[in-house]
């Protein structure tokens, strides 16, 4: 063999073995939803500062299930869907869209900022989920 040929075959053994690593840590570390009941608390703290708190039993993996179900408790939000899911624009009828006031809806997740969005944070038994009006200061 080449010795061109095997430098070729060598790079193409570790990228396959990279790639497989990736995965590996991926599948090990990534947020896993958690099936079965659970009992949380979402709660909403408004441009005023004003907070508003639910409580929920629930099945759902996701938070963005858990916000549907507390509609019936007079939860509401809208927003704008994309590719990486949605984008929150309004809950309980107080608006903070970016572009227009440089505001936002940031998740916090047990009073830490969050690392996911509505449909992709796991529901876990006894956490708590607070949606924040901030506002981008520069």
């Amino acid at each position: 063999m080449k010795k061109e040929t095997k430098k070729i075959v060598i790079g193409a053994v570790c990228l396959v073995v990279l790639i497989a690593l990736f995965a590996f840590i991926y599948n090990k570390f990534s947020a896993k939803p958690t099936v079965g009941a659970k009992n949380i608390t979402l709660e909403v703290v408004n441009s005023n500062g004003e907070t508003t708190s639910y409580t929920l039993d629930t099945d759902a993996e996701f938070l963005r299930q858990a916000m549907d179900e507390l509609e019936a408790q007079g939860f509401t939000y809208e927003g704008t869907e994309s590719e990486y899911g949605i984008m929150i624009e309004s809950i309980n009828g107080e608006q903070a869209i970016y572009a227009t006031d440089n505001a936002y809806w940031s998740l916090y997740v047990n009073d830490e900022y969050g690392q996911y969005g509505a449909d992709s944070q796991p529901v876990t038994d006894g956490d708590k989920y607070t949606w924040k009006y901030e506002v981008a200061s520069f």
